[in-house]
């Protein structure tokens, strides 16, 4: 099914739900205040929960020169993704590589400003593989729902978390995730222990290991630290990924 496609009857199926809920709980009165919910989720969804991360990260696009290559890479291999179009961002904030799509050939990564003065040339190709991977794996909805809910509504986020947590696993996004990091590895053309290597070395960089990242958290590439089973978001821990590899 096409994204939009997909897009689209979730929305219609969700808007219908709600207006059958509001229908049986309180006649025309309920209709009406199904309508105006299903329309927040639905603003909320596409466009406030990505806002709500980005100023909390305080994103900025990358543009004018590009000193450390990274981008030129991007360029160079994002075909190789069946992707047209990627923007690249970097924050000062402590955040590990996020991606997100706008549709299935445009995409978004965002990086820390300081992994560049970490990283040789080969492993600057390794990252762009990597980051490319995991976008053209992940899909345009599933991960803007999930972080609409992370994020909570009226101060529910600890209650949500663990039920948002279990739908990773329903959603199978963790296998997507394993799925990700073999084609990286595939597409870079790396041995499992330079693979392995560079994984764990950007893991623990300091600055990618953030408590939390407010939403963020399904658009990440990489396992958040310290976090509990019911609080992972779907995210594999760093021996089973590479394991994986």
């Amino acid at each position: 099914m096409r994204t939009l496609t997909q897009v689209w009857v979730f929305f219609v199926s969700l808007t219908f739900v709600l207006l059958l809920a509001g229908f049986q709980f309180a006649g025309r009165r309920g209709l009406f205040f199904a309508f105006l919910i299903s329309l927040v989720l639905i603003y909320a969804t596409l466009h406030r929960g990505l806002a709500l991360f980005k100023k909390h990260l305080n994103i900025k696009k990358w543009d004018g020169n590009d000193y450390t290559g990274f981008l030129n890479i991007l360029q160079s291999l994002k075909n190789d993704y069946n992707m047209n179009y990627v923007m690249l961002h970097f924050t000062t904030n402590t955040s590990p590589p996020l991606v997100w799509k706008n549709s299935p050939t445009e995409g978004h990564i965002l990086v820390n400003e300081s992994l560049m003065n970490h990283l040789t040339l080969n492993e600057k190709k390794i990252l762009a593989h990597f980051v490319l991977s995991h976008l053209s794996e992940r899909t345009f909805l599933i991960p803007r729902v999930l972080s609409i809910f992370e994020q909570g509504f009226w101060g529910l986020n600890f209650i949500l978390a663990p039920i948002v947590s279990f739908l990773t696993f329903i959603l199978r996004i963790p296998s997507q995730l394993l799925r990700a990091d073999l084609k990286a590895m595939q597409k870079a053309q790396i041995s499992s222990f330079e693979m392995g290597y560079f994984i764990s070395k950007i893991h623990n960089f300091e600055f990618h290991q953030p408590r939390t990242l407010k939403g963020g958290e399904f658009f990440s590439t990489l396992t958040l630290i310290n976090q509990s089973r019911w609080r992972s978001h779907g995210l594999p821990q760093l021996k089973k990924r590479l394991i994986n590899v």
